[in-house]
């Protein structure tokens, strides 16, 4: 059998089960087909939004719509579209072809011959598209009409060249030779005035933000290789060449309020180079070298090309990245079949070896922040290997936050991990100790002179002024709750965080579990700014969340900031805008309803903001508005075949557990749900999942879970309950909550065959489901992804993503034990479905892939073998080099197909696929798939 074909009977055997007449049931066969927006962009003026509508497989269509007049356009195989700064047209990619690109491959051309994308661009004032072939990247300016482009060839447009400068060029080629580089043809364009420019042998290239300058680097190899930095002044239509010597530029950026512009350049030829830093004013063409390759700092660092350098706005310091001097090069006289390769783990290691190796690359690349003070020409280390600095280019910074953890970087086993902060001022580098072990990120404000961190001890936030360093409690007075959900995890109460600072620092907002807090800095009192919302102080049940619409700013304005609100009982969402200061806000409402209202984008010039929307039916489609009370108008209607396909409807239930515990859930229903027939029941679980209520599940190959409305489409009912923990127990608490739901949900509906129930989990969720299954035989299928199968050995495993310890998860984190295998060995037998399998008595579906880098895939195979030994029904689907969740579309496709017909046979007494009833051996793997169904 070919490896296709049990993609094609499989979807022959899902468009079998759709009956005439009726609506169409969701399955893997029309995955492909649905579409989900991306690329959403808004012009500067509001006036134009563009964003495009992909399949999951095939091309995709960009979309641009007028939103004064709902004149819609659309580009085939457009996508990352971006407006230029004046609104006048978008720029955009134009790909090849799915089709297209598949056939090449199919073909084994070589990746270099492959088609290339297209660059295009839509000129509004005059409805016209113009489309540049072979592009290899594009660069537009952000506050300007003007672009670059960079080919993928190196060829002068037909026609460029007079015969007088061709006869030029071919003279010097006589001359020199024939050249060689690795540079394509650099295209300067500005679609309002026509003006276009061309370069050849061009390697890297950048724009000032008004469009004005464009710098570039030509690469020609003729006997030596010669590379010639030039700025080309747009407006005058002036090209300048540095004529100095060079081997490799790197770092261009232009910046700072007089727009001057940084790089970096070096005449090493070997590896291990020396740079320098040099900064030209493009309209003077005055050259400043500000510091060469000899310059050497404390503790024997040198220049990084690794930090683009960056010049402030207010033309004082260049700040640029130092690393340490690199070593000599290494003779090496071993051949690699010599050499040993061996990781040696120390005891004393601050970081475990699979950490370091983790992040090796993160070490190698390394650098720390420096100051180059212009009006002194003195150059300062701001930092060392051990602090970690926070650097904004969007602040005129005269001191910095820093953080450093190194001596508690040797307990992972703990949770959370503290660090020291300090102060450290640009002026001179010097730097001030602020706070010792703080568990949560603190906020420096933005001008320097006010600490906000979280007191430990006290509970609460204290500011701390930066001079004095007087310090007082700031949240003492509030009788709301400042601390996150724990659920049942052991570690100090931590808060729900700091959300940022009002207009110039005047004030410090906090998130509250009922409100936001506005702490104003000169009065030392504190608003509730979500309170005049409410009919009383803090006993309601909502959620509030600021959003800053401007992206150009850290600091939040209330004139473009959003507050959403949040129903917790209700399940309703609010939108609204702000009025007046955080101190005296008042709301207007632009929007509520029961949706889930997000990814919100504001005109940076007018009130136009964007938003996606969605509810279980509707899918997150995009949306417009200008101000509140005006019209909310849709913009994309991304799905509208979905209407011809039997959905899901969902509702929320209420319950109390077997120990007392009041919970929610969510009930997933089929469309044409029959109070008449009886229905299977699946259960999938995490932690807490009621208040999203209001998620869109479109059809598409899973990760790892199974999707609600997809089921609910097949004829299953969805349950899906929060979990509440106590410490300890994670194993009692899942069945306190999951079986008392499962209870409540039979008793709310008679109709489902508590014969026919599943359970579906992935990671803890996996892990749950191991779990349940030893502790009861009332389901009859279930399916784990990823779970622990024992918790002892999974104390002491690795998480191979990050390199950590998995112990603190244990002892502190959301496997909720609380104890060391050595304090508590009771608990972790308790816990660990594998001292209970031989009480199994339910068919079980694993994924656990070799490549998992959060739980070890040796615990899906503990469960493997010892199910197997026993001789349970298990099947275990390993993935090869795929990750926790899945990342490859073929193997989400595929583990989307098994799971559907596993709990298909055995909750639907649908025919039993081959696979799962024979097995596939390594001799057909790859070849069969064994999707065909038995008779």
């Amino acid at each position: 059998m070919k490896a296709s074909i049990g993609f094609s009977v499989l979807v022959a055997l899902f468009l079998g089960i759709n009956a005439f007449g009726q609506k169409k049931i969701l399955g893997p066969d029309v995955y492909n087909s649905w579409n989900r927006i991306g690329d959403v962009q808004l012009s500067q003026d509001g006036k134009y939004a563009a964003y495009s509508i992909k399949p999951y497989r095939g091309d995709g269509v960009l979309f641009v719509m007028n939103l004064e007049t709902g004149k819609k356009d659309s580009i085939s195989r457009g996508y990352e579209p971006k407006f230029d700064g004046t609104s006048a047209f978008l720029l955009f990619k134009i790909h090849p072809g799915f089709d297209t690109l598949r056939q090449v491959e199919l073909n084994k051309v070589n990746k270099e011959k492959w088609p290339k994308d297209s660059l295009g661009v839509w000129i509004f004032e005059k409805d016209s598209l113009m489309k540049f072939a072979d592009l290899k990247e594009f660069k537009l300016a952000e506050n300007g009409s003007v672009f670059a482009y960079l080919s993928t060839k190196n060829e002068w447009p037909k026609a460029y060249l007079s015969k007088k400068e061709e006869k030029k060029e071919k003279k010097l080629e006589a001359k020199k030779g024939k050249m060689k580089t690795d540079g394509k043809l650099l295209t300067i364009l500005d679609p309002i005035s026509k003006h276009k420019k061309h370069f050849k042998n061009v390697t890297q290239f950048e724009l000032s933000k008004d469009g004005n300058y464009v710098s570039f680097v030509q690469q020609e190899k003729f006997k030596k290789d010669s590379l010639r930095l030039n700025i080309y002044d747009f407006s005058k239509k002036e090209l300048w060449t540095d004529k100095k010597r060079v081997v490799e530029y790197a770092g261009f950026n232009f910046s700072g309020k007089s727009v001057q512009l940084l790089g970096m350049a070096t005449v090493d030829t070997a590896t291990n180079k020396r740079w320098s830093l040099f900064m030209i004013n493009p309209a003077t063409k005055e050259f400043k070298q500000l510091i060469d390759t000899s310059k050497l700092f404390v503790n024997n660092e040198v220049l990084s090309n690794n930090f683009k350098p960056y010049l402030n706005n207010n033309d004082s310091d260049v700040f640029f990245g130092l690393a340490d001097k690199p070593d000599k090069p290494f003779k090496d006289s071993l051949l690699e079949s010599e050499k040993s390769k061996v990781d040696l783990w120390h005891w004393k290691d601050d970081r475990m070896q699979p950490q370091q190796l983790t992040e090796l690359k993160r070490d190698q690349t390394r650098t720390n922040l420096a100051v180059y003070h212009l009006n002194t020409g003195e150059a300062i280390s701001l930092g060392n290997d051990s602090l970690n600095l926070v650097f904004s280019s969007k602040l005129n910074q005269e001191v910095m936050l820093a953080s450093c953890d190194d001596q508690y970087r040797f307990e992972t086993w703990n949770y959370p991990n503290p660090e020291n902060y300090y102060l450290v001022h640009v002026k001179d580098g010097k730097i001030v100790p602020l706070r010792d072990m703080l568990s949560s990120r603190p906020s420096l404000s933005q001008n320097g002179k006010q600490f906000v961190f979280w007191n430990d001890v006290a509970e609460n936030y204290y500011l701390m002024n930066v001079d004095s360093h007087e310090e007082h409690c700031i949240t003492c007075g509030w009788k709301g709750n400042l601390f996150e959900d724990k659920n049942g995890m052991i570690y100090d109460n931590l808060p729900q965080g700091i959300i940022g600072w009002g207009p110039d620092d005047k004030n410090v907002l906090i998130q509250s579990d009922k409100d936001i807090l506005s702490y104003d800095i000169q009065s030392k009192s504190f608003r509730a700014i979500a309170n005049i919302l409410q009919k009383t102080e803090i006993d309601t049940n909502y959620n509030y969340v600021l959003i800053n619409l401007n992206s150009d700013s850290v600091r939040y304005y209330p004139e473009s900031t959003i507050l959403t609100r949040f129903d917790k009982t209700s399940k309703m969402m609010d939108v609204y805008r702000m009025k007046g200061q955080f101190n005296t806000a008042n709301f207007e409402l632009i929007s509520g309803s029961n949706h889930n209202y997000f990814n919100f984008t504001k005109a940076k010039k007018g009130t136009r903001i964007l938003f996606n929307r969605s509810s279980n039916s509707d899918y997150p489609d995009l949306f417009s508005t200008t101000k509140p009370g005006a019209e909310i108008a849709q913009i994309s209607h991304a799905n509208p075949q979905q209407s011809q396909y039997n959905w899901s409807t969902v509702e929320l239930i209420k319950w109390t557990s077997y120990s007392g515990i009041p919970l929610e859930g969510l009930i997933y229903k089929p469309e044409n749900f029959d109070v008449n027939q009886e229905y299977p029941l699946l259960i999938y679980y995490y932690e807490m999942y009621s208040d999203d209520i209001h998620n869109h599940y479109a059809p598409r190959p899973t990760a790892s879970i199974v999707f609600p409305t997809e089921y609910a489409s097949a004829g299953y009912i969805v349950f899906i309950p929060n979990i509440r923990y106590v410490a300890g127990h994670p194993a009692n608490s899942a069945y306190d909550c999951i079986l008392s739901g499962t209870d409540a949900v039979l008793k709310a509906y008679s109709n489902i065959d508590p014969k026919r129930m599943g359970l579906q989990g992935q990671s803890w969720g996996g892990y749950q489901t191991a779990q349940l299954i030893t502790m009861t035989d009332r389901f009859a299928a279930a399916m784990a992804g990823a779970p622990v199968g024992n918790m002892f050995s999974a104390y002491g495993g690795i998480r191979w993503g990050s390199g950590y310890s998995r112990q603190f998860q244990y002892e502190h984190s959301q496997s909720r034990i609380g104890k060391t295998i050595w304090e508590a060995p009771e608990l972790y037998v308790e816990n660990s479905p594998l001292f209970g399998l031989p009480k199994v008595k339910t068919p079980l579906l694993m994924m656990h892939n070799d490549e998992d880098g959060a739980v070890p895939w040796y615990q899906g195979i503990e469960l493997y073998t010892g199910l197997r030994r026993l001789q349970k029904p298990v099947w275990l689907l390993n993935y090869n080099g795929d990750d926790h969740n899945l990342m490859k579309p073929a193997n989400r496709m595929d583990l989307s197909i098994r799971m559907r017909q596993f709990f298909d046979y055995y909750l639907l007494n649908k025919s039993e696929p081959l696979w799962l009833k024979e097995g596939i051996p390594a001799l057909d793997k790859g070849k069969k798939y064994k999707y065909e169904l038995t008779e």
